[in-house]
């Protein structure tokens, strides 16, 4: 586009300087170099828009090519950018939805205990989790901590769309909504995290480590959401109060 843009500007000024060659010639003082015949202008004025004619037809058609070329790519761009966004919205449909499993796979172990996870406070959770059961509640325990592994997956990646979406925008306020709802959502989790860690810690301590054998694959799904609550408690500690 700047290559056409530069043909057209060096035409015009060439077309410029002619007609002003003739004007000065005819009108102002004679050029020397110049003829003074009019019927030998005419016949250059023939050759010159003979020459000049296809070549300017030539341009337009590059004009034009180019300005299709320009709304195929702005009509790609949006598709792409509704593609995203719908990806976007169904990645929050998928974090929204594992959100409502997770509260519903923590409801047998408030069953067990006697609480609401949501009303209780969470420095209380670990002495509530004292009274539990490890033997009745252990898959339990695997399966709520199974869907917030899930969970916190779908969370990096809503993130990382969000961010994608953002790369090439002055200011993020269109995805701050997006972005509020991850972190608002993932939040939501720490509690119940807090109360399944507790309730697998004590099922190690209690029930695995005595009986490796009988409890392999348990040992090894426990183990594996002692680990990863660790990391999500120093990622919730440091989100603080903002994003």
């Amino acid at each position: 586009m700047p290559k056409l843009k530069f043909f057209i500007l060096i035409i015009f000024s060439s077309v410029l300087l002619l007609m002003s060659l003739y004007f000065v010639n005819f009108n102002i003082f004679s050029i020397p170099f110049l003829s003074g015949t009019q019927s030998e202008w005419a016949n250059f004025g023939s050759y010159i828009g003979g020459t000049l004619g296809p070549l300017l037809a030539f341009l337009a058609y590059l004009g034009v090519r180019e300005q299709l070329l320009l709304q195929r790519k702005a009509m790609n761009k949006q598709v792409e950018d509704k593609a995203f966004d719908d990806h976007i919205g169904q990645v929050k449909e998928s974090f929204e939805r594992i959100n409502q499993l997770s509260i519903e796979s923590v409801k047998p172990l408030e069953s067990h205990l006697g609480i609401d996870v949501q009303l209780s406070l969470t420095r209380d959770l670990q002495d509530i989790s004292a009274d539990a059961n490890s033997s009745h509640i252990l898959e339990d325990i695997i399966h709520a901590s199974r869907l917030i592994q899930g969970a916190e997956f779908i969370y990096k990646r809503y993130l990382y769309l969000i961010e994608q979406s953002a790369s090439s925008l002055s200011e993020e306020c269109p995805l701050n909504e997006h972005k509020w709802n991850a972190v608002v959502t993932w939040r939501q989790f720490e509690k119940r995290a807090t109360l399944i860690n507790s309730l697998a810690v004590k099922a190690n301590r209690e029930l695995i480590e005595p009986n490796p054998d009988i409890y392999e694959h348990e040992q090894k799904e426990i183990l594996m959401s002692i680990g990863a609550f660790e990391g999500w408690a120093r990622e919730w500690k440091s989100m603080g109060l903002g994003f």
